[in-house]
């Protein structure tokens, strides 16, 4: 079994908090965790599925009596799907008040609907445990550094949920049913994309331009919808964890783009599956965005899973200069340009370095990944 890196924090969060909220994209692996780390501890626990009607209409609206009867008496109690419960606060500041005699796990594949100023609360106070799918640096510990790194071009078409790693004969299909699950299904309590086709062209668009200034204006065109509703979708799979969106980086320069993102998959197989391309990288013209869309992923991964959230940008002008990615956190800055190619020759936008020459510059090729990936 992978060794996941937040099992740790999510042991000493059960173990000195009363609740915890386990958060991160359908399938990869936040239930198997938690299972792990309940039955390492030996205590006595329960678990509910907020997936099953008759239990969210249990819980809706019951008061704390009433939440007692329900979950009994039992130390630890496990709710899968947490995000389906619509008194989800309630409950959560009724275990945080001594009301219900209960320590709470939350797994949720989507931001629960809670006060924003709630939420980040329970973040700042360490209560959010995220995991994704895999990462490479958890890859690398389980099958060893240089194994995965041979799995590298692998990794970049077909992605590291566990339900693709573990059957890879049969990827391809697990990799559709991995996006038939996480994203063509009710996300949240009220959240729920039913126009299934133009959500697979909106989806196919972005796929194609990972990387690139997001035109809502363009993609509401090419998919049969209005901006609005491709903003708020492209918001919903950001809150189910498929997306990343990143704002530019900007500080009134000439020609800088201000008012723009681009847009990032948290996971490269399920961005090839949507554009149905799972051909080798050797056969590929789309090699440096998989490879810029893996690395960034990675590494929002990596900090997420280590309970760092700095601010993280691209930088691009109207002449198409551009830095990759910008990490940015306790005044400390640092820009990246990405290449697959080992021995290519990147070159840094002058006008960047003119204008921000105290942040520092990189180059992420297969020969300086690692550190990136790994560092904290």
């Amino acid at each position: 079994m992978i060794k996941r890196v937040p099992k740790a924090r999510l042991k000493e969060c059960i173990q000195q908090s009363k609740v915890v909220l386990v958060k991160g994209p359908r399938l990869a692996g936040k239930v198997t965790l938690v299972n792990e780390v309940m039955d390492e501890l030996s205590v006595e626990w329960q678990q509910f599925d907020a997936r099953k009607k008759s239990f969210v209409q249990q819980v809706t609206d019951a008061n704390v009596e009433q939440l007692n009867a329900i979950m009994g008496d039992v130390p630890f109690t496990v709710i899968r799907e947490a995000q389906y419960v619509r008194n989800l606060q309630m409950i959560i500041e009724a275990v945080l008040e001594g009301s219900l005699n209960t320590t709470l796990i939350l797994c949720c594949s989507f931001d629960p609907l809670m006060d924003p100023d709630f939420s980040e609360v329970l973040r700042l106070q360490g209560l959010e445990i995220h995991v994704y799918a895999p990462s490479f640096y958890e890859m690398a510990q389980h099958n060893s550094l240089p194994m995965e790194e041979k799995s590298l071009e692998t990794r970049l078409i077909y992605g590291a949920y566990p339900q693709v790693t573990n059957n890879q004969e049969y990827a391809e299909e697990r990799l559709k049913e991995v996006v038939s699950e996480a994203v063509f299904t009710q996300l949240g309590v009220t959240d729920r994309i039913n126009k299934a086709d133009k959500l697979t062209k909106m989806l196919q668009v972005v796929a194609f331009n990972i990387g690139e200034p997001v035109s809502y204006n363009e993609i509401a065109e090419k998919c049969g919808l209005d901006n609005e509703t491709v903003e708020r979708y492209i918001d919903l799979l950001e809150k189910a964890f498929i997306l990343v969106r990143l704002p530019s980086f900007y500080n009134g320069h000439r020609y800088e783009l201000k008012k723009t993102h681009v847009l990032y998959f948290l996971d490269n197989g399920i961005r090839n599956a949507l554009i149905n391309n799972f051909n080798p990288i050797d056969l590929r013209n789309d090699v440096d965005q998989l490879w810029r869309n893996w690395l960034i992923a990675e590494r929002i991964k990596w900090n997420a899973m280590n309970g760092f959230f700095p601010d993280y940008f691209f930088w691009r002008t109207h002449t198409r200069q551009s830095m990759d990615f910008i990490e940015a956190s306790n005044a400390k800055i640092s820009s990246y340009k990405t290449s697959w190619e080992k021995k290519k020759k990147v070159k840094f936008p002058a006008s960047f370095r003119s204008a921000y020459g105290d942040i520092s510059t990189h180059v992420l090729n297969r020969s300086t990944y690692w550190g990136f990936l790994t560092k904290k």
